[in-house]
């Protein structure tokens, strides 16, 4: 089955939120996490990830919070996968890790072209489309 992970999936929705703000305005992660339900904890290590990224900073302070650097239409859906997951793949293989049935794998090309075509999509796909 290939599926989002829950870290990609809230990232999206925080880069979302985020993006719908005015220039001025910061989003609490907290009252994200509240209003959104899902664990700060693991809110903050997905928004120091795309911090580190340069997708987002934080302000600190009483009325401080997360803001996007980056133009949401700028930020395409494979950036997002490999910043809180790591090198996209459908199958280990095609996330670059070595395989023991290498060279004996009767469906590597298989996945390999499924996989090309998928990532194109992904990197072709931003967060956030102009309709």
């Amino acid at each position: 089955m290939i599926h989002m992970s829950k870290q990609v999936d809230y990232a999206m929705q925080l880069l979302i939120a985020l993006s719908k703000l005015d220039k001025e305005t910061f989003l609490s992660l907290r009252t994200f996490s509240q209003e959104s339900n899902i664990s700060f904890l693991f809110l903050q290590r997905i928004a120091r990830a795309l911090k580190e990224a340069g997708m987002v900073d934080a302000a600190r302070g009483v009325h401080g919070g997360y803001f996007m650097t980056r133009d949401a239409k700028g930020i395409n859906v494979k950036e997002v996968i490999e910043t809180v997951d790591g090198p996209f793949g459908i199958t280990s293989c095609t996330r670059g890790k070595l395989c023991p049935r290498k060279g004996k794998c009767t469906s590597k090309k298989l996945f390999d072209s499924i996989n090309v075509k998928i990532e194109k999509i992904l990197t072709q796909t931003p967060i956030l489309e102009v309709k």
